[in-house]
């Protein structure tokens, strides 16, 4: 008589995934989860109210950081912030209805794509040294960057559909992770440079974000687009969370200490509030991710 299979050893593969060793990971892949009407309404209005104030300041940002001379960069850059401003208003004014709400999504979309190639191609004119004054390059591609975030989220969200929660993940950490990295790294550069220990904070800071962000592209390599593995993504996740709450809170403090001139720097406080509020949507983010995250663990 023979005997029933014992239990499968730790470490030991089974005659099930042996068979499947040869045919690609990417088989077994979750699909894409659809959006609820309730979900693509909500998300909507906060990626947009969200999104369309950063665009806004961003114009303005880079129109300060132009040389005088080039009136035609500014006055660009004053429509945009005009453009952005009005969309950003009706945007606290639209009904909870799928429609309308699509359509302005594809309207931030476009709005968005001609401030994207504005950015583009700014940054081509920079490096070409064709224009001058303040902007720096790495801080117009950081910006570009997040003009096409947002553009792909819209457009995701107009098809109906999210990532899979392992991709999702992935994608976002990588992401923000570069972003809180830069930041990090910009407000060295705008601190004088006699405020010592908050140089050297914001230095860590950045090489701190530079490790994770690294470790993210390591899964990215190893994960996405493969099957499940949800106790590595979910302690990514868990790390980025905590190192985000600790550059937030250090972007706080040092709000409050521009906004009271109590230290030495050239940084704008509504730049300093911008990088305040992008950590908070990095968490909001977060947050999102580890709620679906537990759903699918549970299925």
């Amino acid at each position: 008589m023979s005997q029933p299979p014992g239990p499968q050893l730790p470490g030991h593969v089974s005659s099930e995934q042996f068979n499947q060793m040869l045919q690609p990971p990417e088989l077994f892949a979750s699909k894409p989860e659809s959006l609820t009407e309730q979900m693509f309404i909500e998300r909507s209005l906060t990626e947009n109210r969200f999104w369309l104030r950063i665009m806004k300041e961003h114009a303005l940002f880079l129109g300060e950081g132009f040389n005088r001379k080039d009136t035609h960069l500014i006055q660009q850059t004053d429509r945009f912030y005009s453009y952005f401003e009005q969309q950003e208003r009706r945007a606290y004014q639209l009904p909870n209805n799928v429609s309308v709400i699509r359509k302005f999504n594809e309207e931030s979309i476009e709005l968005v794509y001609g401030f994207r190639n504005f950015k583009r191609n700014l940054l081509i004119l920079i490096i070409n040294c064709k224009v001058s004054g303040f902007n720096f390059p790495l801080l117009v591609d950081h910006v570009a960057r997040e003009a096409e975030y947002f553009m792909r989220t819209l457009k995701k969200f107009n098809d109906g559909i999210l990532d899979p929660i392992q991709d999702a993940i992935i994608n976002e950490n990588v992401f923000w992770l570069k972003i809180m990295m830069e930041h990090s790294r910009f407000i060295a550069s705008l601190l004088d440079q006699s405020e010592r220990n908050l140089v050297k904070t914001a230095l860590k800071f950045g090489d701190d974000f530079e490790t994770l962000l690294n470790q993210a592209r390591d899964v990215e390599s190893m994960l996405y687009k493969k099957q499940p593995t949800y106790p590595i993504i979910g302690k990514m996740n868990k790390d980025s969370e905590n190192a985000a709450s600790e550059l937030r809170a250090f972007k706080q403090a040092g709000l409050d200490l521009i906004r009271t001139c109590q230290i030495r720097n050239v940084i704008n406080p509504l730049l300093a509030d911008h990088v305040v509020r992008e950590a908070d949507h990095f968490l909001y983010m977060i947050h999102i991710l580890e709620n679906r995250l537990k759903v699918n663990e549970q299925r």
